[in-house]
């Protein structure tokens, strides 16, 4: 029994902290307008969602779950077949510090231009940077990614989640309010 336990108390503590969340998020006062849904509701879904999965979790290793399971994974079946020691001139791989740091300023360039380039707009040059930039080469892929990538992000956001999502300033701002309008988003 002390196994067990041992196993439930990581899914008790989270379960509990959870609970806390939630309770706070109960406490968003918001009349969300015209049917919409307010800022209170993605939080208590996730919230009650990860209570479900730690209640789910917590009976399932008390009641259901053997003291000590042997299950092996694709790791463990690798590693019983693998050889004990590595061979003398084993070839270093080679790293590329550079595409790392080159990434991080992307990511920090994006931070800075999104408010005046727009989130689609910044999102898509984004993400064919980092495509390019991580070496992958086929030019078309890389486009048709990233377009649709930035157009699911932009109607997840804006027409489903309602995140508001920086336009962009004029002229930029008008590919923000065509594509919204062509999206149904208000």
């Amino acid at each position: 029994m002390a196994v067990r336990m041992h196993k439930v108390l990581p899914y008790v503590i989270v379960l509990a902290i959870v609970s806390y969340l939630y309770f706070l998020a109960a406490k968003i006062d918001f009349v969300a307008p015209g049917g919409r849904i307010g800022p209170d509701f993605w939080p208590k879904v996730i919230l009650a969602m990860a209570m479900v999965a730690c209640a789910y979790e917590i009976v399932k290793n008390l009641f259901f779950g053997k003291a000590h399971r042997e299950l092996e994974g694709v790791l463990a079946s690798v590693l019983k077949d693998a050889p004990m020691e590595l061979p003398i001139a084993a070839a270093q791989e080679k790293t590329y510090p550079h595409l790392l740091w080159t990434g991080i300023a992307m990511t920090v360039g994006y931070a800075l231009l999104i408010d005046k380039l727009g989130f689609f707009l910044c999102t898509l040059i984004y993400l064919v940077a980092f495509m390019w930039i991580g070496r992958y080469r086929r030019i078309g892929v890389i486009l048709v990614t990233s377009l649709i990538g930035s157009l699911a992000f932009m109607f997840m956001f804006m027409k489903i989640v309602y995140v508001s999502l920086p336009l962009g300033v004029d002229p930029f701002s008008q590919v923000s309010f065509l594509l919204m309008r062509l999206m149904g988003i208000k």
